[in-house]
């Protein structure tokens, strides 16, 4: 599922909490970890706000990955 998780946040228009919960089955907070887990991991993602509540993005990959 990581793999499915950065393809998803690599995309230019990102996902949004809402479209994480509904392919993958996550809670609000699941999908929030996600992406800190990411974070932690070393890739930069951006918050930005959108209609439909925040969108999360990967704006460039992990050092060595």
């Amino acid at each position: 599922r990581p793999e499915q998780l950065r393809k998803l946040l690599r995309r230019k228009s990102g996902a949004s909490i809402a479209e994480l919960q509904e392919i993958f089955g996550w809670q609000p907070h699941t999908a929030r970890a996600a992406i800190s887990g990411l974070r932690k991991a070393g890739e930069a993602i951006e918050r930005r706000s959108g209609g439909n509540g925040s969108i999360y993005r990967i704006v460039k990959r992990a050092a060595g990955k």
